[in-house]
């Protein structure tokens, strides 16, 4: 897949089904997230929202709607579909499951469970003040573009590489911007030109089957 390549969605519906993926049981701090598809006249947009700037963690940042395992939820999916509705008000009768992708390990050691949906063309966000600033949408062939990709490289715990998309105002960055890569090169076979995991460090798909609670300080 090419620059200015329009994605087609039976094509991401076909590769996701066909995904067999393995799920880590060895983490108990675990959280969801939804990569959520639009399709409007045609195109394929990705939504994120802004994190309120009164959160203690991670305020102001761009995320994908989700959040953390709740004791009562029974499964990743239901953490996801609960989170989404309270942030966003998009209702479970709203979101059509495609698949998921690799569970990917946060800076705090979450577990987290990506799943990637269709939504509702005609959904209206409906914001929750206390969690939520901002919703918006991103066409998908925008993170086509290796000019509006940028890295850098930080050592938190081990050397890793930083990405960021830059969308008007907005900074999608860390685990987001890894999430939207890895769901481009499962979903559309897209193959990036910038190297995705630091040399030095550990391949963070890898690090999401094999991190476990026992493991203080990851390795390859």
């Amino acid at each position: 897949m090419t620059l200015g390549d329009s994605v087609p969605l039976e094509q991401i519906r076909s590769r996701l089904r066909n995904l067999h993926l393995p799920l880590n049981s060895k983490v108990r701090k675990r959280a969801s997230v939804l990569i959520p598809l639009r399709q409007i006249d045609g195109e394929l947009r990705l939504l994120f929202t802004q994190r309120a700037s009164h959160l203690n963690s991670h305020s102001g940042q761009v995320a994908f709607p989700g959040g953390k395992q709740d004791p009562q939820d029974r499964s990743a999916l239901e953490t996801v579909l609960r989170e989404c509705e309270e942030e966003i008000g998009l209702a479970p009768k709203q979101v059509e499951y495609l698949g998921r992708i690799d569970q990917i390990i946060s800076l705090y050691h979450y577990l987290v469970t990506p799943f990637v949906a269709v939504i509702d063309p005609d959904f209206t966000p409906r914001l929750n003040p206390q969690e939520i600033d901002a919703v918006f949408e991103v066409p998908l062939t925008f993170f086509l573009n290796p000019a509006n990709h940028t890295s850098e490289e930080i050592t938190y715990e081990y050397p890793r590489f930083s990405h960021h998309f830059h969308f008007g105002s907005y900074d999608i960055w860390g685990l987001t911007a890894k999430l939207v890569i890895r769901f481009l090169e499962l979903g559309t076979g897209y193959v990036p030109e910038y190297p995705i995991h630091h040399p030095e460090g550990p391949n963070w798909t890898r690090l999401g089957q094999r991190f476990s609670d026992q493991i203080l300080k990851p390795s390859q």
